[in-house]
């Protein structure tokens, strides 16, 4: 099975990203950024699934949705 990660996040994002982590305020917000940031980490869907304690069709979907809209996706 191919791996898939989400590309390479800027400086910016990263910092947005952990921002919304610590501090959003809906648990879907921060579980969103959580993954991505574990994707960015290097850690398969597989294992954020694991970590997240998720379906891995929400974890694909939240890297798709990052991929094409960014954080308002």
């Amino acid at each position: 099975m191919a791996r898939r990660f989400v590309a390479p996040l800027t400086e910016s994002e990263q910092q947005t990203l952990s921002s919304a982590y610590h501090h959003g305020e809906k648990r879907a917000l921060r579980r969103r950024a959580h993954a991505i940031l574990l994707s960015d980490q290097g850690h398969t869907i597989a294992q954020i699934c694991e970590i997240l304690q998720v379906r891995r069709d929400a974890v694909s979907r939240w890297l798709k949705q990052w991929e094409v809209a960014g954080l308002m996706g």
